[in-house]
């Protein structure tokens, strides 16, 4: 069973046709050599430091469980929860 939510994994199968669909009347050579001229993609983000927080036994099943429905992992589920909290905090105290 695939832990991406269908609706990711629809949006990413129809992409695969598109590009499937768009190199097909490229020649291999053609390929390789867009690939040699390609540079790579890199995303700067500063290092991620651990956090320990003490939470409840039944929070962190519950936060799990949610996890595992939508396909990601729990500890990443918390951060994305957190990340959207003081986004809304910033936009809150922003307008004061």
């Amino acid at each position: 069973m695939s832990r991406l939510p269908k609706k990711t994994r629809n949006g990413l199968k129809k992409e695969a046709i598109q590009w499937d669909t768009a190199i097909s009347g490229e020649s291999p050579e053609q390929i390789q050599e867009l690939l040699n001229d390609a540079e790579p993609f890199k995303v700067p983000r500063p290092a991620r430091q651990p956090v320990s927080l003490r939470l409840d036994p039944f929070d962190i099943s519950m936060v799990k469980r949610l996890a595992r429905k939508k396909g990601v992992p729990h500890t990443q589920l918390m951060a994305m929860w957190l990340r959207e909290r003081i986004e809304r905090e910033k936009r809150l105290h922003a307008t004061e």
